[in-house]
């Protein structure tokens, strides 16, 4: 009966964190195209480029999505709350999951406007943060408590510098608005780390066993994301739908960095 009631609970866990990972990837992508959609007029006032039905619809989208991820939020609490005597692996991911929730429904109402660019890199940042945590409680969920493997230390400074250049690269968006250019030179410089810490922990995990489908898919991504990016560089008119697409490879190379990472230092741990 408790293998059962475990395994339940572990399903559950796996569903929350799933569904929470695309209600995050939609609640980004739509701010996202409305943020690449506004521009400032010359009395200082903000227009929306898209038709009215396609940002209705985009911020109903976001309304909608943001809402569900505070129920499923609660969800993991409760779940984890059931679960505590077991000392289960998910409770760290549900942690940083209600933090970044608070936090993103704290900076809501500063966010409409645009007009404080550093409001925009928060939200940007913790929406990423928030995407990664529902991802990581769906594959802790996956691999099972008593696969807790340590994350290493290349791991975490992965990590860390990967969250550092999509902050710049919000940061080099929010500031395109406000005429300023200069913060599209600091995220291209902060590629320089981000590129070098994974490439070496591709390298790392190549090395110690058979490179994983997900850091097979991180190594397709990461192509796809230098090529548009070295394109938009390259471009004096940089269409929409190139934007988009280049902002929106970045959560799913978070979703991929965080199952090549998580189910790494699982294996590791069963081995």
């Amino acid at each position: 009966m408790a293998k059962l009631a475990g395994t339940s609970s572990t399903l559950w866990l796996q569903r929350i964190g799933a569904w929470g990972s695309a209600l995050a990837l939609a609640i980004l992508g739509a701010s996202m195209l409305l943020r690449l959609t506004t521009e400032f007029t010359p009395d200082a006032h903000t227009l929306s480029v898209l038709p009215p039905a396609w940002e209705h619809a985009t911020r109903l989208l976001h309304r909608v999505s943001a809402s569900t991820v505070a129920l499923l939020a609660l969800g993991a609490v409760l779940r984890c709350w059931f679960d505590r005597r077991s000392g289960t692996a998910q409770i760290q991911p549900t942690a940083w999951i209600v933090a970044a929730t608070v936090l993103l429904a704290l900076i809501g109402p500063l966010t409409p406007g645009y007009r404080v660019a550093a409001i925009t890199v928060l939200n940007v940042s913790v929406g990423l943060l928030l995407l990664m945590a529902f991802w990581w409680l769906r594959e802790s969920a996956a691999c099972g408590s008593a696969q807790r493997g340590p994350v290493d230390a290349l791991s975490r400074w992965t990590l860390a510098a990967f969250i550092a250049h999509v902050a710049t690269g919000a940061a080099a968006s929010a500031y395109q608005m406000l005429d300023l250019r200069w913060p599209a030179w600091v995220h291209l410089a902060s590629a320089v780390p981000c590129l070098g810490l994974m490439a070496a922990l591709l390298i790392e995990k190549r090395r110690s066993r058979a490179l994983p489908d997900s850091g097979k898919a991180l190594e397709i991504l990461l192509f796809m994301q230098l090529t548009l990016g070295a394109v938009l560089i390259w471009l004096d008119h940089r269409p929409l739908w190139l934007s988009f697409a280049h902002a929106m490879l970045s959560p799913l190379l978070a979703m991929a960095l965080v199952s090549l990472i998580r189910r790494d230092s699982a294996a590791a741990a069963s081995a």
